[in-house]
């Protein structure tokens, strides 16, 4: 009866360092998934709130400008996000007068793709980086 049990102990001794090695690569995945999606939600609320800035100064009258230039809109929408790596071109702002309600009005839209930073998540979502944009209109006054 003894010499059976001390069998089945000896026979279980690595086991928990197998299920161990099983386990950590699903946690590692989930975590660097969780860094991975907050990393790009960071970067989508910046392309929001760029979107908005720049709306408020287009419906002031400015000129649309460059990105160089932050006595333009788009200079106001690339200095808006500052947290964004790498940062707002010229490309993916566009500016355009609408007129909504009979009144004029003015959209900035700004695509932007997030990169992917962690290898492992590309190589399972299949791709360089995630497409991100938004909107935002406002009344000229």
């Amino acid at each position: 009866m003894v010499q059976a049990i001390q069998r089945v102990t000896r026979e279980q001794e690595g086991a928990a360092a197998v299920e161990f090695a099983i386990v950590s690569i699903v946690l590692i995945l989930l975590l660097t998934g969780i860094v991975q999606f907050g990393f790009t939600f960071f970067q989508y609320l910046e392309i929001v709130h760029a979107a908005r800035e720049g709306a408020r100064w287009a419906s002031l009258g400015l000129e649309d400008g460059s990105v160089t230039n932050t006595d333009t809109v788009k200079g106001r929408v690339a200095t808006a996000a500052p947290g964004l790596t790498p940062g707002l071109t010229n490309d993916q702002i566009d500016i355009s007068r609408v007129t909504v309600g009979g009144q004029p009005a003015v959209t900035v839209h700004i695509e932007y793709s997030s990169p992917i930073f962690v290898p492992l998540i590309g190589d399972i979502v299949g791709g360089t980086g995630f497409a991100l944009e938004s909107a935002a209109t406002l009344r000229v006054e």
